[in-house]
């Protein structure tokens, strides 16, 4: 059972099909996914590369190299700037007013010694006769010792009011936050006020980045990836996120605790056969937003770090959780499906927050096996799961979550803010 007793409201979600299996991988080698939708069902990511590889996509399953942004691995200043550069590392792809921004990191691995450049385009069909990119250059750069941040993983987030941010950084310092000029994807001022949004001071190696933002209700969602990102088998990357009423934080995590002390609340890590999962983007549809990230996946080592798409629920008090990764037999559809009782009946892989599982047995009746004062109960949608004072102080003070799943998984998270994740065995 659970570290607490646990009465769960579960919202189930269907994404039409059965949960991906460890073969049915959205697309091989695309790190650092930045992703947009320039038209009403064409989708672009931007990823990690050499010349910054272009993909399109009509489903977000089926995906093709449409070129990249530059002819040469890195534009040439950059090169300059960066000599131990290989190439364009982790870009993102935003549409300010009318013309596309694409910012990229030049860098080498593990140095301090950065730069964050930006090109520009009218358009993302590279079949127009308007299709063309201008490098814009610099936009910020990190010198070790004149500075507490790394210039890479920049993510820009603009406001209904046009007033329009950047946040980037790696390690060192953790993750800043500048204002841009819209109109121009640069420093809004000659001298910006730079300031910290999210850092891990205490941990050994200050192992945050990958920051990406979005707007969701009353707050604004800051994800950040945390730990290991590149090891194969053996990385430990995750997500984390915390959320702040106003764009410049604080951003605080579940229980409260700031993210540049450190806090953060976890979205995704290493589960089934995936490892590393983190360096996000989000995508937001008229089907519902969508967690865009890389991930090893051990079956397939070879392929390096592969492309995954998940859809995003936001719990009743405004959290989110993923759900299963997209693929040919999970495509993106409606996430509400008509859950009978039989689809409840039966034997559940459930895990907290992604570290040991159990398996769980949910019976005929509303029985839990091997608990007689537990109970669960189907209402429409929603499920109720009730332990009675399991591994707790008392028995009155039950644990609540509100998950959204589909009929063979699901997602949310219990009082505490860890993730509960569960699989239905031999759907």
């Amino acid at each position: 059972m659970y570290k607490s007793s646990i009465l769960m409201t579960i919202v189930f979600f269907c994404l039409h099909c059965s949960i991906a299996l460890a073969n049915e991988r959205v697309l091989m080698e695309m790190p650092d996914p930045a992703v947009i939708e320039a038209d009403k069902g064409s989708f672009y990511i931007f990823a990690t590369g050499r010349g910054l590889p272009i993909y399109h996509s009509t489903d977000l399953v089926n995906w093709e190299r449409v070129g990249s942004v530059f002819e040469t691995a890195v534009p040439a200043w950059s090169k300059k700037a960066v000599p131990a550069t290989r190439g364009i590392w982790a870009p993102d792809i935003v549409k300010l007013n009318d013309t596309y921004f694409v910012y990229y990191s030049v860098s080498s691995f593990g140095s301090q010694r950065s730069v964050i450049g930006v090109a520009m385009n009218t358009t993302l069909d590279h079949t127009s006769d308007d299709y063309q990119w201008v490098d814009q250059g610099l936009v910020i750069e990190s010198n070790p010792g004149q500075c507490d941040f790394n210039a890479i993983d920049p993510a820009v987030f603009q406001q209904d009011d046009g007033r329009t941010y950047m946040v980037w950084g790696s390690y060192w310092g953790g993750i800043k936050v500048i204002e841009l000029n819209p109109e121009t994807g640069k420093p809004l001022e000659a001298k910006p006020e730079i300031l910290s949004v999210a850092a891990r001071p205490n941990h050994p190696t200050h192992a945050i980045e990958g920051a990406y933002m979005v707007r969701h209700g009353d707050y604004y969602y800051l994800f950040v990836s945390w730990d290991s990102c590149c090891d194969g088998a053996e990385s430990t990357y995750k997500v984390i996120v915390g959320r702040s009423k106003t764009l410049l934080g604080p951003y605080v995590d579940f229980t409260g605790k700031a993210m540049v002390d450190g806090g953060g609340t976890r979205v995704l890590a290493n589960n089934d056969n995936w490892r590393g999962p983190g360096h996000n983007s989000v995508l937001t549809t008229d089907e519902g937003n969508w967690l865009v990230h890389h991930v090893y996946d051990t079956l397939h080592l070879e392929s390096q770090r592969i492309l995954q798409i998940r859809p995003i629920y936001w719990t009743q008090d405004g959290w989110p959780v993923v759900g299963e990764p997209l693929s040919s037999n999970n495509p993106m559809t409606t996430r509400r499906p008509d859950v009978k009782t039989n689809d409840i009946i039966g034997s559940w892989r459930v895990s907290l927050n992604y570290d040991s599982e159990m398996i769980v047995d949910l019976l005929p009746g509303g029985h839990i096996a091997n608990d007689e004062d537990a109970w669960w109960k189907l209402d429409g949608d929603k499920l109720l799961l009730f332990w009675p004072g399991k591994l707790t102080n008392d028995g009155n003070n039950p644990d609540r979550c509100f998950v959204e799943m589909t009929k063979d998984s699901f997602i949310g998270r219990d009082r505490s803010g860890a993730v509960i994740r569960g699989k239905k065995i031999n759907p």
